[in-house]
């Protein structure tokens, strides 16, 4: 399934993840406070590390990607994919 961000960046989402129970156990584990797993959570949605990589240089400034900046466009393809499902 492909998303778009706000600023109209185009990612493909990996939708068996979002129904394997490994992935709703991550983002359980992120909510209680383990924030490392964002990085598994970001790979397993996004269909790999190379995928993650490139959203992250899309959102490079001066060749830094802030951690900030990444969360808030994952957030966003978890929000427009849930939207997506219950249209």
């Amino acid at each position: 399934m492909k998303t778009k961000l706000k600023d109209g960046y185009e990612v493909e989402v990996n939708e068996i993840a979002l129904n394997d129970w490994k992935f709703v156990k991550m983002l359980r584990k992120i909510d209680k406070g383990d924030a490392g797993l964002i990085v598994d959570v970001a790979e397993a949605l996004l269909g790999g590390e190379e995928e993650v990589d490139k959203l992250a240089e899309h959102l490079s400034v001066n060749g830094y990607t802030s951690s900030t900046s990444m969360v808030d466009a994952l957030t966003e393809i978890m929000e427009s994919v849930g939207e997506a499902k219950n249209s």
